[in-house]
């Protein structure tokens, strides 16, 4: 800190950028003779963050100033790291203003699913408004993972899968078993590749009948082998 002395109550701040020729004249207005000009340099510190916030903001401080930068996530969300001018996944993280710094804080989705209704916890906060710790939120007797799955609303107990039904196609598979072998049933898509879906098939001297689903698999082939 410099202190000068003025006999007049104002002082002349002139200040130019570069070879700009504009120059940016201020006066000073002083309550007394005295004017006191703070010559320091000040480092600055510009903090980034989506999803969360970080404490202290962007502020102007004396170079080789620590701070000590804290991350808070929104709800739904997890501090992962700091990128920028600054590394790792220290928080809170004292950082020392040593030059102009920007720090980007990261947050990432909380994918952890504390009730186990196989919704993530982003899921049931920021998208389908449920709670991350009740598997039914509704309470209409389905969990919120299974009322999604189905398209019902996992937030209302007026929207219940209930009465809801859907049928998808199956074939019918018949062959000749003998008494005392066992078979069992295969699947392609190209005849070429064969899958077992279901094996251990008793004979019973006469015909075995089978249903199975294509769903997601409309052409696909089915034959019986003996084990």
């Amino acid at each position: 800190m410099l202190l000068f002395q003025a006999p007049a109550a104002r002082a002349t701040w002139v200040t130019a950028e570069l070879s700009n020729i504009n120059v940016e004249t201020r006066w000073v207005l002083a309550e007394s003779s005295n004017i006191r000009v703070d010559t320091r340099d000040y480092a600055y510190l510009i903090v980034n963050a989506s999803n969360g916030t970080v404490e202290p903001p962007d502020r102007q401080l004396v170079p080789n100033t620590p701070v000590l930068l804290t991350a808070t996530p929104d709800p739904g969300y997890l501090f992962s790291k700091w990128t920028g001018d600054a590394s790792g996944t220290a928080n809170p993280l004292s950082v020392l203003l040593d030059t102009n710094k920007t720090i980007n804080a990261i947050f990432v989705p909380d994918t952890r699913d504390p009730d186990h209704d196989g919704l993530t916890n982003y899921q049931e906060i920021d998208i389908y408004h449920t709670d991350p710790n009740v598997a039914d939120t509704d309470g209409d007797g389905f969990s919120d993972g299974y009322e999604v799955s189905v398209g019902t609303d996992p937030a209302s107990a007026t929207s219940t899968p209930d009465t809801q039904m859907v049928i998808y196609t199956a074939v019918e598979v018949r062959f000749g078993a003998g008494l005392g072998k066992t078979y069992r049933v295969e699947a392609s898509t190209d005849l070429i590749t064969w899958t077992p879906i279901e094996t251990g098939i008793a004979g019973t001297g006469g015909t075995v009948t089978r249903f199975y689903s294509i769903q997601d698999t409309p052409n696909r082939f089915f034959r019986s082998v003996r084990e």
